[in-house]
């Protein structure tokens, strides 16, 4: 099973590889998630060099709630 897109899954991935290392103090990341589900999203994670906050923006397809 797949997730649709989610901001605040984004906003954590991004400071996590912060907290890792693996992205630099100043980093864009581009994200695709929800292709399995038929349900695409494309969100931006803006990491920026002093500052601790973690951006994302972007768009996605809403998944419709039954009944």
């Amino acid at each position: 099973m797949a997730d649709p897109a989610t901001g605040a899954a984004a906003a954590a991935f991004g400071a996590y590889l912060r907290e890792l290392g693996k992205a630099g103090p100043a980093a864009v990341l581009t994200l695709h998630q929800g292709v399995d589900m038929g349900r695409p999203g494309l969100l931006r994670v803006e990491l920026r060099d002093g500052d601790t906050r973690v951006r994302v923006s972007g768009a996605a397809v809403p998944v419709a709630s039954e009944g």
